[in-house]
């Protein structure tokens, strides 16, 4: 017990000395995460001026953050600082209150908003499922503590009594990008497609993946065709079909005809929404969830494809497709809608901090 007192007591004094700066808090702060929100505010991107980036992270996360603390100590400019959590997890204690609940609560207090990136599969027992042959689990306590703060701030299925914590601050800001997304799914108690390919087409070889039209590809699985040439990019182009009325619509200022090309790269999607959600994008087909939105806090919304990565705004960045095929993200959004669209919805994340300034 006094060991806990004195975590907790750490913990306070690190937060409340974070906490006489605006704060926006970035779930798995890996080296290479940290450095993609500094590229995008420097390149003006992200507008994150004043804000200091606390990066939370679970103990027992598989992930090694020394490259991250390297990093947040060798540039203090950068305003960047990681915190950990300790409080033991279980996965069949994520949606009530637990061991990290006084951890999160002042995580919550001290901050603006939360982002949750892209990662591996989400581990099924936290939607009651059995594992799928294609689903691979690298890192669940990671898993274990973004679902179970995002429980916390927005409850769920699985507990109907569960008051949110967003109802004391309904224009916190609370995102997620791919995987980020997936989380906020299971944390409110929806499910997921396991595999997109097997699942919703029937398609069970990467050949026949290949085969499909561009706007039912999620991910460039011509890797696993041609594995005698290196390593190549695992992001695929295709569009978006945006929902009328949604933040996607009026926040971004896009007409629903919009179509943008946006980048995915993932094998599962949302099956069943959790509770609050309504959509506000699919994939052209209508077949894939691409983009949620609360249905109570403005502020609280993911999208499944990738606005984020570097090659989208820098002309430089090349990435292999194939063995004798190269491509630059930035080349194939340049023109029209689609980079218009990138630019948009990092303006409106950067609106959101700005306005909730002290």
């Amino acid at each position: 017990m006094k060991l806990r007192t004195l975590f907790f007591a750490l913990l306070s004094i690190s937060i409340t000395l974070i906490s006489a700066q605006d704060t926006l808090l970035l779930f798995h702060p890996t080296a290479y995460n940290l450095e993609l929100i500094e590229s995008l505010h420097q390149k003006d991107v992200f507008k994150l001026d004043a804000y200091h980036v606390l990066g939370v992270f679970h103990s027992r996360e598989a992930y090694n953050y020394e490259a991250a603390y390297k990093k947040a100590s060798e540039n203090p400019d950068a305003n960047f600082s990681l915190v950990e959590i300790k409080g033991e997890l279980q996965a069949g204690e994520l949606y009530e209150s637990n061991p990290c609940t006084d951890q999160f609560e002042q995580l919550f207090r001290i901050s603006k908003g939360a982002l949750f990136m892209g990662g591996p599969d989400i581990p099924p027992v936290l939607y009651n499922e059995a594992v799928h042959l294609l689903t691979q689990v690298s890192d669940p306590f990671r898993h274990y503590l973004e679902t179970s703060f995002i429980f916390h701030l927005l409850g769920g299925k699985q507990d109907g009594h569960w008051i949110p914590w967003l109802e004391s601050r309904q224009n916190y800001l609370l995102s997620g990008i791919c995987l980020g997304m997936q989380s906020m799914n299971v944390a409110t108690g929806g499910t997921m497609i396991q595999d997109i390919p097997t699942e919703v087409y029937g398609v069970w070889s990467a050949e026949d993946v290949l085969k499909m039209p561009a706007d039912q590809m999620h991910r460039n699985y011509m890797e696993m065709v041609e594995s005698d040439c290196g390593s190549y990019t695992s992001y695929h182009f295709h569009h978006l079909s945006l929902e009328k009325g949604s933040f996607l619509q009026k926040d971004l200022k896009f007409k629903n005809k919009t179509a943008p090309l946006v980048l995915s790269s993932h094998h599962q999607a949302i099956e069943i929404p959790g509770k609050g959600w309504k959509i506000s994008a699919s994939s052209m087909d209508g077949k894939i969830i691409e983009a949620i939105e609360h249905e109570l806090y403005p502020h609280v919304f993911g999208v499944q494809f990738h606005p984020e990565k570097p090659g989208l705004f820098d002309p430089e960045i090349i990435h292999p497709l194939s063995c004798d095929k190269q491509i630059s993200f930035h080349e194939e959004i340049k023109d029209g809608d689609s980079f218009t669209f990138h630019k948009a919805y990092w303006d409106y994340l950067g609106r959101i901090l700005q306005k909730a300034r002290k």
